[in-house]
């Protein structure tokens, strides 16, 4: 029997985010095999978001509802950051559960969905569990909450605050999600979490999106794209680039860079590493459709939980993946799975990034497993989505 379910989630397109592209396409999903969706998310025009119209997909059985627009948003957004409770987004939660109660009392809504970051959209589904405790709610985590390495809490009172609501999330909940094995034994350690109820749902791609390379070029590219930020750093890479200087290999990367890692390769390898501008993010698809091998840069942290989105992309194109990460990382395990080779080398060392790179020179996309690929398929992943998402 097909049953009915609100997503509620802040970002949601036109937003442009990991998180906006990973959450609709468990909507489109869901619609896709006949369940009524409902998602609620933020107005059409929300600060501070970079919006690509082009994302935007329709189906019969969805329905967006949108939180129109108050007046004080944008300072309530710099109070909240302020306040760090959760997220910027905090003030969110009262207007979304107001409308989350108004849409599953005239929808019979059954099932309820929240899909972090941002956090706020599980205090509001915990506002919700908490007026209609008979729904089934399941709380996705994309990241941890408290235990997120890239989080630093300027006092204590404000990380107890989080702790209180990341414990009320994660008691209240039905079901807990999380996008690598790694994540779920840190929130059972961590947070003694109930590990029957916690289930992985991985980041996925949509096939549809992608299409074959129709040009050649001299050398092989390494493309990379999104930003390199916070704890992530190209620079032992640009070092490793610029001591081996291999023939065979141009690097590009579409996105942002700290300023003096990009000072860094323009005088040291000008000739081999380019740069390029953020693009929007079906041109990033067509960009992995062209290039032929792709790279992925981690930051330096041991048995590292994170799944990165772009990793799902990349393995959508089919072509070999270079893993810049600590050997213990979710990553590292992925391209374990996907690829006959393990072109991985620890982030942050210099002489195992140079080695590498002397192997990639030689790779070619038969080290590809078909098997990765087909696990990280969206249009494959309707049973486990079902499965954690849905009361049956």
């Amino acid at each position: 029997m097909k049953k009915s379910i609100l997503f509620i989630a802040y970002d949601f397109p036109p937003i442009l985010s990991p998180e906006s592209i990973q959450v609709q396409r468990r909507a489109i999903t869901l619609a896709g095999n006949g369940h009524r969706v409902h998602v609620l998310t933020c107005c059409s025009q929300p600060d501070f978001e970079f919006l690509d119209p082009a994302l935007v997909r329709y189906h019969d059985n969805l329905t967006i509802h949108r939180i129109n627009r108050i007046p004080c948003e944008k300072w309530l957004h710099y109070l909240c950051a302020g306040l760090e409770i959760t997220d910027r987004k905090f003030w969110w939660r009262f207007p979304a559960a107001k409308a989350a109660l108004r849409l599953i009392s005239e929808f019979n809504i059954e099932n309820l969905y929240t899909h972090s970051t941002p956090l706020v959209n599980h205090l509001t589904g915990l506002a919700v569990k908490k007026a209609n405790p008979e729904l089934n709610w399941t709380a996705h985590f994309s990241d941890p909450w408290t235990l997120n390495p890239y989080v630093s809490y300027r006092s204590r009172l404000q990380k107890k605050i989080n702790k209180i609501f990341e414990k009320s999330v994660i008691s209240k909940a039905d079901t807990i999600t999380v996008t690598s094995d790694k994540t779920r034994d840190l929130f059972v350690s961590g947070l003694d979490a109930d590990a029957s109820r916690i289930k992985v749902l991985p980041h996925v791609f949509d096939p549809a999106l992608y299409t074959r390379k129709t040009t050649e070029s001299q050398k092989k590219i390494v493309a990379h794209t999104g930003n390199i930020y916070g704890l992530r750093s190209a620079a032992p890479f640009i070092e490793a680039v610029a001591n081996v200087r291999p023939e065979n290999l141009e690097f590009h990367f579409y996105g942002r860079m700290k300023d003096e890692e990009r000072r860094l390769a323009e005088e040291k390898c000008p000739e081999l590493i380019k740069f390029f501008d953020p693009i929007p993010y079906l041109d990033s698809i067509r960009v992995l459709s062209e290039a032929d091998i792709l790279m992925v840069i981690d930051a330096p942290l041991k048995d590292s939980p994170f799944f990165p989105s772009k990793l799902a992309d990349y393995i959508g194109a089919g072509k070999p993946v270079v893993a810049l990460t600590p050997l213990s990382s979710t990553t590292t395990s992925i391209v374990r799975d996907i690829q006959k080779d393990l072109l991985v080398a620890d982030s942050a060392d210099v002489p195992s990034i140079a080695a590498l790179l002397r192997r990639i020179e030689k790779a070619d996309s038969s080290i590809l497993i078909e098997n990765g690929q087909n696990f990280y398929n969206m249009n494959n992943s309707y049973k486990n989505i079902r499965e954690a998402l849905i009361n049956e």
